[in-house]
């Protein structure tokens, strides 16, 4: 059943992009970092442009930053995205869209990398400067016990422009049974679960599927965040996971993904190299 889903899903995607336009607006491959004295400023162009600023304090700084993105699908706050060409041959068929996102600049204060509240003070600064813009949705940071942050979708607009409220989907509070499985199975129930309680899909993209499945987790509870114990399977694993939790209102599904927090350093022989922050000298 399993390997049926994923196929499914697969199939989807791939029919979303073959119907993607090629006429998209020039972004950047990622966003820039550029250092003044006491101050830093980040320019950010995406579709995406708070994820893609965060992306780059990741890697420049080595931060463990969770992203959850705001569900927007409102005509306010995505833009068609079907290319003519496919549009003319499926006439029928429901087209594509993307983020309505674009140009972000962003000036914070240079951080002190060992200074956790300097480090809150300039993602509640780069989040607070985002709010500001017509980009779409609204964001909050959050502090976590274990020295993470997570940057999470509060407000989005509706058909009418109206910003509204949005209960973020990783708050849903589940109960899990308690037992030992694999991190991958673990991950699977908490999803599985969260789709009963909420009605929403989330699909899983997976780092590594060996990681997973060779990692042993014992856990379980009543009523705990959805959020919490998707931490504490990640955290069993003994490596520096951060996840980004993506919307797509054409499916419509969440689609969770992890990654390794890394920082970027010079290689000695003029380029770069990421490197896991728990592997830094």
């Amino acid at each position: 059943m399993r390997e049926i889903l994923t196929i499914t899903v697969l199939a989807v995607l791939s029919g979303l992009v073959s119907a993607q336009s090629t006429m998209r607006p020039k972004y950047l491959d990622r966003a820039l970092v550029q250092h003044n004295n006491s101050e830093i400023t980040v320019i950010a162009n995406d579709s995406l442009p708070l994820l893609q600023a965060i992306d780059a304090l990741r890697l420049e700084y080595g931060w463990q930053i969770n992203w959850e993105s705001a569900p927007c699908s409102s005509r306010f706050d995505v833009v068609d995205d079907t290319d003519p060409k496919w549009r003319a041959a499926h006439p029928a068929d429901k087209g594509v869209t993307r983020p309505a996102g674009g140009l972000f600049t962003a000036t914070l204060p240079e951080p002190n990398n060992y200074d956790q509240n300097s480090k809150h003070l300039v993602l509640s600064k780069l989040v607070e400067e985002y709010n500001a813009t017509d980009n779409p949705g609204k964001y909050m940071l959050r502090a976590d016990a274990d020295g993470q942050f997570t940057v999470v979708g509060t407000r989005v607009r509706d058909e009418t422009g109206k910003l509204r409220e949005t209960s973020p989907l990783l708050d849903t509070p589940l109960t899990l049974a308690k037992g030992s499985r694999n991190a991958e199975d673990t991950i699977n129930s908490i999803l599985s679960a969260l789709e009963s309680v909420t009605g929403q899909k989330v699909i899983l993209a997976e780092l590594s599927h060996s990681l997973l499945l060779n990692t042993k987790v014992t856990m379980g509870g009543e009523k705990i965040p959805a959020r919490e114990l998707l931490k504490q399977a990640f955290a069993s694993t003994k490596q520096p996971l951060q996840y980004d939790l993506g919307f797509n209102p054409d499916m419509p599904a969440y689609i969770l993904s992890t990654s390794l927090a890394m920082r970027e350093e010079d290689d000695g022989l003029g380029g770069k190299r990421l490197v896991p922050i728990d592997r830094r000298p």
